[in-house]
């Protein structure tokens, strides 16, 4: 068994080192958000999440208006991207972290962190809403060729943090807010033509630019705008000794102090930095009594600000090729809600209980459900194939839209008819045998789609289940237990098994060594019998009839050992039914369809394999 299961390991290692540089047509580049429903997701985080790393091609977001209240993060290995919003003003990314709160710092406390290089964005404000709570991000950009275009950036204190000693980037016609330091860090960074607003008798910049480096922080041709409290304004201090910043034909408010800059306590600041002006206007730019140790450049000098010199060659910076917001990218979704049985439902008590449905950090989380549903989701071009998707749970919640309705969005593209079930939840007080309820409704609902497979332009032989956590033991129950007759008044003669088995880092056992006790517990209660408690380890149950398997799971999952998958596949091995096991080194539990710590995505390799059936 050692041997099988060790082979088996070799396989997925090899299988993941084959080459994915070829076929790019066979990977999305345009991906769009809304919270309308009618995009492909409805947060941007997801629409990240499911974008290729290191991509074949540009990819594109594009962004409806809305307020996104989510802390978003653009990895370094997701490169060449660009966030398409429709209106500055109406499409927000907003959060409230704060140095402060919980173990949050500065650097942790942004609400868009950008670290893939060659990104654009153009009409997204980037908002952090803590208020005038100290140190809050509302960006941290530490990618290099970065261009903001037509953006908009509030907040109060360290509202832009530009990161990367090596980094450049593009502000173009944006508006940037702020109270103290609030365009500050090492990059190369160009201010175009920005709206920069002063809230509070403080410093505009705070630049940290390295020893050595020719440029830092450079407006040009900006306009710099006071709230009528501010009368003592720095246009900047440094934050560490080389700190670089220059204003360049830009107008300045009367609230601009006379001498210009702050030496942040330290005359020998004064020494190594380059505080510089040219041609600037407005109340706030005389000279006279500029800091002795600040520069009005020379002509001369002020022709090498430009962005060729600034940047170095290449046209990254310009608007060759970005791409406008297209609002026919975006669609109707294709779902319909129907009751999962037709008459009474079969094993349910009469009860006030009602289904209660809470949303908390982008998870919709379902419970007491006494009247299951199908929520289906019908390709344009159906290839033949369709999934029930189980959510999971614990048995006592699902996780309706992170692993489900996400989901079957995803697979619709592909091709598949993706059902969406909400099965009840075991509960005393709503059935007679808790225990059954859920797998009556998982046969009830295999068998829903056959009866509409002609009408759904689907296989009858090529329906198959999916499940995630407790929504994968459901699913491996019914690609198990197809032969036991759940509902024993049900008349349906119509098959109930599944023709393939999704499981994702299921529960499989109740074995006490190895099972999720909350599920078990919750299924058939903590006292259940021996016979209950085999009944329902479905690697016991593994047959020869059983359908081909696939399995993912992190061998660092701590609410459901990887031993569930392992001992399942091992148990299809021996019966000699087709299973893949792909089993990665990290990603806990409960990751969905993205586990964070690979650049492998195993919804492909789940592509892969439908495509092989």
């Amino acid at each position: 068994m050692k041997k099988i299961f060790l082979l088996s390991v070799l396989m997925i290692l090899l299988i993941s080192a084959f080459p994915q540089t070829g076929n790019p047509q066979q990977y999305k580049y345009v991906f769009t958000v809304a919270k309308d429903g009618s995009g492909d997701y409805y947060t941007i985080q997801d629409a990240i999440d499911a974008m290729r790393v290191y991509p074949l091609a540009p990819i594109t977001l594009f962004i409806k208006n809305g307020t996104y209240r989510e802390k978003i993060e653009l990895p370094a290995t997701n490169t060449d991207v660009s966030f398409i919003g429709e209106n500055a003003d109406s499409t927000l990314i907003v959060f409230d972290d704060f140095s402060g709160k919980g173990r949050h710092n500065t650097f942790t406390s942004w609400t868009a962190r950008i670290s893939g290089n060659r990104f654009f964005a153009a009409n997204i404000s980037f908002v952090n809403s803590a208020g005038p709570v100290g140190q809050a991000l509302a960006l941290y950009v530490d990618a290099d060729q970065a261009v903001f275009r037509n953006c908009k950036f509030l907040g109060h204190q360290d509202t832009i943090f530009s990161g990367g000693e090596d980094a450049r980037q593009l502000f173009d016609n944006c508006f940037i807010e702020g109270t103290t330091d609030f365009i500050f860090g090492p990059g190369t960074v160009v201010f175009s033509r920005c709206t920069i607003r002063a809230r509070s008798n403080s410093h505009i910049t705070a630049a940290s630019t390295p020893k050595g480096k020719k440029f830092g922080l450079v407006f040009l041709d900006c306009r710099v705008i006071a709230d009528s409290q501010v009368t003592n304004l720095s246009l900047g201090r440094p934050w560490r000794a080389f700190a670089k910043t220059a204003f360049l034909r830009c107008a300045l408010p009367a609230a601009v102090r006379p001498t210009g800059w702050d030496n942040w306590g330290n005359p020998d600041n004064e020494k190594t930095v380059l505080y510089a002006e040219y041609k600037n206007t407005g109340p706030g730019a005389g000279i006279s009594k500029r800091a002795h140790w600040s520069r009005q450049l020379t002509g001369k000098e002020a022709a090498t600000y430009t962005l060729k010199n600034i940047f170095g060659s290449g046209n990254w910076y310009t608007d060759v090729q970005k791409p406008v917001f297209n609002p026919q990218a975006f669609g109707v979704k294709k779902a319909e809600v129907v009751p999962l049985y037709t008459g009474k439902v079969p094993n349910n008590k009469e009860t006030a209980e009602q289904e209660l449905a809470i949303t908390k950090d982008n998870v919709t989380r379902i419970s007491k459900v006494s009247i299951p549903t199908l929520t289906i989701y019908r390709p344009d071009k159906p290839n033949g194939q369709a999934v029930v998707i189980c959510p999971g749970g614990g048995y006592s919640i699902l996780a309706f839209d992170k692993e489900g309705t996400r989901v079957a969005e995803e697979l619709i593209k592909w091709g598949v008819t993706a059902i969406v079930l909400k099965s009840r939840l075991p509960d005393d007080k709503l059935q007679f045998d808790r225990s059954l309820a859920p797998l009556q409704d998982a046969q009830e609902a295999i068998r829903y789609v056959r009866r509409h497979s002609t009408i759904w332009k689907i296989n009858p032989n090529r329906i198959g289940i999916m499940g995630f956590s407790a929504g994968g033991h459901l699913a491996s129950t019914a690609a198990t237990h197809f032969n036991f007759r759940s509902d024993p008044s049900g008349t349906d003669t119509l098959s109930c098994r599944p023709d393939f088995a999704i499981l994702i880092y299921p529960v499989i056992s109740f074995d006490s060594s190895i099972t999720h006790k909350g599920s078990r517990n919750n299924l058939v209660g903590a006292d259940a019998s021996e016979d209950r408690i085999r009944f329902f380890s479905n690697e016991l149950q593994v047959s020869p009839q059983t359908a081909p398997v696939f399995l993912v799971h992190a061998g660092d999952d701590g609410a459901v050992p990887a031993e569930n998958s392992i001992r399942f596949y091992q148990a299809c091995i021996k019966n000699k039914v087709p299973a893949a096991l792909h089993l990665y080194p990290k990603g806990g539990h409960g990751f969905g369809m993205y586990n964070k710590t690979t650049q492998d995505n195993w919804m492909e390799r789940l592509r892969n394999w439908l495509q092989g059936l």
